[in-house]
């Protein structure tokens, strides 16, 4: 039940942050979801799971993905979540797209799914060289590409500001960064203190030891935690060097001093799911 009740928490914070834009982009994003070239072979495996009385066991498909969509519609949460029933129904697909080959010339199939396959690679793997990158359309097509960028930058520039304190800060200072991945992987022989999130499920995985009387915010856990120390100071913000716009580019680095209450009463203030 304690599961449940935190996925459907979950989805409600989704659905207050995305739901008008999902409504609206879900419907064509069906058709850029695997590529338009392939929209005809999944089409034809939805078909074919509906007619087809030899594949009668699967139609329960037919029914699965309008339902799917009119959930994913209601709740408002990730227009991408039809991606997992839309890709069964694409591997059906091709069995009847298979025996039309046969009987037909296989290039214009062939060459749908090599152009798919071409663009697909651009816009998915990092081809392009990163200098380049924001001034192509692809960090505006592909969010993972985008957000994924500048991580190394960011935790050079956070440990330049964990690296200005005094010593005696330091030594009593923690991190708290919605991004807590790239601390973790890039941290290390930075010699960063231990990060914190109040983000989804960082928070349940510890909060700020009480002796920790310094805390370096970073982006939208700086906006969070305005209010609950005794002082907060920006010292930097973040910039990737490569002209990507993507959620952490330009957000404040601070240094906030004093949790008021302390950690016991601060941390469930910064909890937030997105």
């Amino acid at each position: 039940m304690h599961g449940a009740r935190k996925q459907l928490s979950m989805g409600r914070a989704l659905a207050a942050h995305n739901a008008g834009q999902v409504r609206v982009m879900m419907w064509p994003f069906l058709l850029l979801i695997l590529g338009p070239p392939l929209v005809p072979i999944w089409i034809a495996g939805l078909v074919g799971v509906a007619r087809r009385p030899e594949w009668r066991s699967l139609r329960f498909l037919a029914a699965a993905f309008p339902a799917l969509l009119v959930l994913v519609f209601a709740m408002g949460a990730q227009f991408y979540y039809p991606f997992g029933l839309l890709s069964v129904l694409f591997a059906i697909g091709c069995v009847p797209v298979e025996r039309w080959m046969v009987r037909w010339r296989p290039r214009i199939v062939v060459a749908g799914v090599a152009l798919n396959a071409a663009v697909s690679l651009v816009l998915g793997l990092p081809l392009i060289p990163l200098p380049s990158l924001g001034a192509t359309p692809v960090p505006g097509i592909n969010q993972v590409a985008r957000d994924t960028v500048g991580w190394p930058t960011y935790v050079r520039q956070l440990a330049r500001v964990y690296g200005g304190l005094p010593p005696a800060d330091r030594r009593r200072a923690v991190i708290n960064y919605g991004e807590a991945g790239a601390v973790t992987r890039y941290g290390g022989p930075l010699h960063l203190p231990a990060v914190y999130s109040g983000q989804n499920q960082l928070y349940y995985q510890a909060r700020p030891p009480e002796s920790a009387t310094v805390a370096v915010f970073v982006g939208g856990q700086f906006d969070d935690a305005r209010g609950r120390f005794q002082s907060c100071t920006v010292a930097g913000r973040l910039d990737n060097r490569v002209d990507v716009d993507n959620e952490e580019q330009h957000e404040p680095i601070a240094v906030c001093r004093g949790p008021i209450g302390g950690w016991r009463t601060v941390w469930p203030t910064l909890r937030h799911e997105d």
